[in-house]
């Protein structure tokens, strides 16, 4: 009897333990619960944000490829829809992202007029700063050296004056700039809560977070406006989202300092060109020289063929009037001192006709050497401006691009 009391109790004992137990697992579970439904959102906010940076990246990969950003889609399959205005999916197709990436919202600032940040933009950065280079030629004739620098020159005159027209993503920079200058302008897409408390920015990105739906401006489509990145989550707006303004877009892409390498290099060309006009009004007055030279050896002889008639036909008068002496009283004298001053003042004629002709021809041969000298030096400015010239096709070429 004392047995089977015993097996009683300790049967017993044991229920009451398990109890326990189960009692202890249960708080431990509900605390592992808790404690893991905590920390379940902000492991989720980093790989919301990591699909965000993607797009991010992605959207301005495809301005570096296309000269503009990308259109929203319409639908989930991801294409591009520019003709619609209510689009505001991420076009995932078009950027070269997978399916998940269909979830996001974007908005791209399609407003005002000339600041559609989605169209291919107009040709408005010129490497010839709109200037036309083809008044530095042609240039006067001159050696080899010359010919070939004046060549060059005109090929890139040629190339400078075809890349005036072609649109790359520099062009559209300038419209990214534009927008950044006009931030008032309406129905462009901004970030806020109401008119008074808004900010313009060129594209918004938008997660619509642990519970998949999107909240506040976020879920109106955002044809003009989207919540700001940093809204305070709160049990109604959960929403992740970039939004990244006209300015700090330009200097994410290189806007700034394609521009400003473009604009220096356009301006090296200007200077050049300036340097070779002037250089080619001093090659010009050089030339004017030589051909002012060359008229005054032909003056000089001219005048040396004048005094020497003049001094035959003095002399031809001496020696007539000295035959006739024979003849002639006092007179005949008078004639042949006369005839032999005439003589003399054909002689110094001639003589200083003689003087005129060598010193024109000096002076010739002054100004050809002064001339033929200066080639070289036009040589040189030329290929100058020929290399500043290329440098700014080269720069417009590459757009966008390092």
């Amino acid at each position: 009897m004392m047995a089977a009391r015993f097996r009683t109790r300790q049967h017993g004992l044991s229920l009451v333990e398990l109890a326990v137990a189960m009692a202890i697992v249960g708080v431990i579970g509900v605390f592992t619960w808790r404690w893991l439904e905590g920390t379940r959102q902000p492991l989720q906010r980093p790989a919301m944000m990591g699909q965000l940076a993607q797009a991010q990246a992605a959207v301005e990969g495809f301005v570096l490829a296309h000269h503009r950003l990308p259109c929203p889609a319409l639908t989930n399959a991801g294409n591009e829809s520019c003709a619609d205005a209510t689009a505001v999916l991420l076009p995932w197709r078009a950027l070269g992202l997978g399916s998940s990436f269909s979830q996001l919202h974007y908005g791209v600032n399609r407003g005002g007029t000339g600041l559609d940040l989605a169209v291919t933009a107009p040709a408005f950065v010129r490497p010839t700063l709109g200037v036309d280079f083809s008044q530095l030629l042609p240039i006067p004739a001159g050696t080899a050296v010359v010919t070939k620098a004046v060549t060059d020159a005109g090929d890139a005159i040629t190339a400078a004056t075809n890349r005036n027209n072609v649109v790359n993503g520099l062009d559209w920079c300038r419209v990214l700039r534009r927008y950044a200058a006009n931030p008032t302008v309406a129905n462009t897409l901004r970030i806020g809560t109401s008119n008074a408390n808004e900010i313009p920015v060129a594209y918004v990105l938008v997660h619509p977070g642990a519970n998949g739906v999107f909240e506040g401006n976020n879920a109106s489509g955002g044809s003009h406006r989207f919540d700001f990145p940093g809204r305070t989550p709160d049990p109604r707006f959960d929403d992740l989202a970039i939004a990244v303004g006209p300015a700090d877009l330009s200097a994410r892409i290189g806007c700034v300092a394609r521009l400003g390498e473009l604009l220096a290099a356009a301006q090296g060309a200007y200077a050049a060109y300036d340097t070779a006009r002037v250089v080619r009004e001093y090659w010009s007055l050089l030339i004017f020289d030589i051909e002012q030279a060359e008229s005054a050896v032909q003056n000089a002889d001219t005048a040396f063929q004048l005094a020497t008639m003049n001094a035959a036909i003095a002399a031809g008068s001496a020696a007539l009037a000295i035959a006739s002496a024979a003849n002639t009283e006092a007179a005949t004298v008078f004639g042949i001192a006369l005839s032999a001053a005439s003589a003399l003042a054909a002689a110094a004629e001639l003589g200083l006709a003689i003087a005129e002709q060598r010193v024109a021809r000096e002076e010739l041969l002054a100004a050809t050497a002064k001339e033929a000298a200066v080639h070289p030096y036009v040589a040189h400015v030329l290929d100058s401006f020929t290399q500043a010239l290329n440098a700014a096709v080269l720069r417009d070429t590459k757009g966008l691009n390092p």
